[in-house]
């Protein structure tokens, strides 16, 4: 019976204990800590494998008198409503002869094994008490609703557990929800062992040996398991800075380390760094700069660096080099020669410090460097042309680059105004870093001037009738024309400070025309076709930029037709059919349609296209016409356009004259006629002359 109560009792005790609430309740107060206390598991026992283990836990807890019991009935009243309801006689005043009637219920907490106690498990399994001692601390006398004191216990309890033959050991604490959770838990571990890991870290903190667990933090039923071992020296991770095989004797070397330990282990950092045993540097720092010279060191001696990591009990280990110094900075040469587009590269005399570069020439650079250790010198170049400029090479570097004006000369970006104005002509700095094995770096600056190597910038707008011309607004002949250059500008010379020539047709319109005179300038009416124009413009500099373009200008509007040549086919005589080719051109910009005539006869209407800049438009006719009377043979091209309302005829003139019928004399007469006709024909369409009306 005595061991069912005791069972019973321990299970109420592990009940999570529930807030005040219900009628005669007032809520626990927010800022109220319902929990307070601790517990601790101290192992006293080497934990190796297959080993019996000793250990004493301890808890010490005070709870909220708003918080009930699972040992009586309607635990949200509150312990006090509780043992006045349950166990007194519920008068709201809980006196002391009913806290003595509640206090067993505390002494009686069975203590069945480690794990239902809320304690622990190692290796999977739970500790067996051997001795329990149970001190409680019941509520104080006084009305029931005086909940402003608490009530708990402490227990003391011996322990004894088994480890299994597995070389990391595991130690798991329960988090179901119990009382005993809610209060931080201590492990003390014996010496040397530590703390390796656990997935819940965030809620662990101590040191290696003696952490502290705050399970309460833990929102989720899950147990937080925590593997221990045997105490090992920590890691050391070291390294010098930059590598090489020797270090500079007059700027920093830098050293890091890092300890690689347990989680918890706060590590130790301790550098030195000697010269022939005598020590000149000692630092608790991760991080350390070396300056030998500062140290007293001279060119060809030894740093000895040494960095040791000590964790919390005492355990060390260690990293350390021998460096030779080296104290000869390397030597460097550069040349540099301007290449320019056209022509041969010139070299650059930099005796000055200035690298004087065409805007449009390309820099060609020239560098060696060499270091009496024998081994690889890097060259490395920068510029602030742009942020990415950077040329990196080892002994011998040769690189190439263009400097152009930068974006504070003059651009299209500009207005008319200031584009017009001179400006400054541009610089970059150059930087040479040349750094041996050992780190040692020599430098150099040089500037680069930007010349003023490329002419004007030459913007023409070409108007009609005051239109600017386009595909949609082309020039037409007979049309007034106008040159507007103000658009164009130089880099950095004022417009003003530019001379003009213009060619037209190979015809030198003007030359060497200042800008305030050629800003706007008239071309004239120019004819239907395709004319070539030249544009000249020279800075301050001589630099000069050419503009050769081509303007086509369209036919003028309307149909001009003409007759470009005749031809038959057949023998002009009376009772024939002769048939006869024309060839029809309109000059003008529209087009029309027509027909070949001679007196009632008429060819099909055939269509005339419009002329364009690259020539009238063509089209052939045939007129097959029977031979009724002798003479000069009447031919004409009735023309019309409906759009125009203009109709027309044009009379062709030829030598085509009709005979009558003679016999066969006159067939071998018409025969001859017939070649002569076509040879004429094909003299007027191919030869070097050609009629035309």
């Amino acid at each position: 019976m005595r061991t069912t109560l005791a069972i019973l009792l321990t299970m109420l005790m592990l009940t999570p204990l529930i807030p005040l609430a219900g009628a005669d309740a007032h809520g626990i107060p927010e800022d109220l800590d319902a929990y307070d206390g601790y517990a601790t598991l101290e192992i006293h026992d080497a934990i190796v494998a297959d080993s019996n283990i000793t250990a004493t836990w301890t808890l010490n807890i005070s709870i909220s008198d708003y918080l009930g019991t699972g040992d009586l009935n309607h635990p949200p009243l509150g312990i006090r409503k509780q043992i006045d309801s349950y166990l007194g006689n519920n008068d709201n005043y809980l006196n002391q002869s009913e806290i003595d009637l509640y206090t067993p219920y505390i002494e009686n907490r069975a203590w069945i094994d480690s794990e239902r106690a809320g304690c622990c498990l190692l290796d999977h399994e739970a500790f067996s008490p051997t001795n329990i001692t149970i001190i409680p601390n019941p509520p104080s006398p006084g009305p029931v609703m005086e909940r402003n004191g608490s009530w708990g216990w402490t227990e003391i309890v011996e322990l004894v557990g088994q480890t299994d033959s597995r070389s990391t050991r595991l130690l798991d604490l329960p988090r179901t929800g119990a009382a005993v959770e809610e209060v931080p838990l201590t492990i003390i571990l014996p010496t040397p062992y530590e703390y390796r890991y656990s997935a819940m870290q965030d809620v662990i903190e101590g040191s290696p040996s003696e952490f502290t667990i705050n399970r309460s933090a833990v929102p989720v039923a899950s147990d937080i398991r925590i593997s221990l071992g045997e105490n090992a020296p920590p890691n050391v991770i070291a390294n010098r800075l930059g590598g090489g095989s020797s270090v500079p004797l007059d700027s920093n070397t830098n050293y890091e380390a890092n300890c690689v330990d347990s989680y918890l282990d706060d590590t130790i950092v301790r550098w030195e760094f000697t010269n022939n045993g005598t020590t000149t540097l000692t630092s608790d720092q991760p991080w350390v700069s070396v300056t030998p010279s500062e140290l007293n060191y001279s060119h060809g001696e030894v740093l000895s660096a040494h960095v040791h990591c000590i964790d919390s009990f005492g355990s060390s280990s260690s990293w350390y080099e021998n460096i030779v110094i080296d104290g000869v900075s390397p030597t460097w040469e550069a040349s540099f020669s301007a290449n320019p587009t056209v022509g041969a590269s010139t070299p650059i005399d930099v005796s000055d410090g200035i690298i004087e570069i065409g805007s449009e020439d390309i820099l060609d650079i020239n560098i060696t460097a060499s270091d009496d250790s024998g081994l690889e010198t890097m060259i490395e170049i920068t510029s602030n042309r742009t942020s990415e400029w950077r040329h990196v090479d080892y002994d011998e570097m040769v690189a190439q680059s263009r400097f152009p004006q930068n974006d504070f000369v003059n651009n299209i970006n500009l207005d008319l105004e200031d584009r017009h104005r001179a400006k400054q002509p541009t610089t970059y700095s150059l930087n040479l870093m040349v750094m041996d094995d050992a780190g040692n770096q020599v430098t150099h600056t040089w500037t680069i001037l930007v010349l003023d190597g490329a002419g004007p910038t030459i913007l023409p707008d070409i108007y009609a009738k005051e239109i600017l011309i386009s595909a949609e607004h082309p020039a037409r002949a007979g049309d007034p024309l106008l040159v507007n250059l103000s658009n164009s500008y130089d880099d950095l010379d004022a417009i003003e400070d530019t001379r003009w020539t213009f060619y037209l047709n190979s015809e030198a319109q003007f030359e060497n025309e200042t800008f305030a005179d050629i800003e706007t300038f008239d071309l004239g009416p120019l004819e239907a076709g395709s004319h070539w124009l030249i544009l000249m413009a020279w800075d301050s500099k001589d630099n000069m930029d050419m503009l050769s373009f081509s303007l086509a200008v369209q036919p003028g509007p309307g149909v001009d037709i003409r007759v470009w040549n005749v031809s038959y086919l057949g023998v002009p005589v009376v009772g024939q059919t002769l048939e006869i080719h024309s060839v029809i051109q309109n000059r003008g910009g529209d087009s029309a349609s027509g027909r070949l005539c001679s007196g009632d006869h008429c060819s099909e209407v055939v269509n005339v296209p419009w002329a364009t800049s690259m020539g009238p438009g063509v089209v052939e006719v045939t007129l097959e016409l029977p031979l009724e009377q002798t003479g000069d043979l009447p031919l004409r091209f009735d023309w019309g356009n409906s759009a125009l309302n203009q109709e027309e005829s044009v009379i062709i003139e030829n030598n085509i004259v009709v005979n009558p019928n003679s016999g066969p004399l006159q067939v071998v007469l018409g025969v001859f006629l017939v070649l002569a006709g076509l040879a004429i024909g094909a003299r007027l369409l191919w030869g070097p002359e050609r009629s035309e009306d």
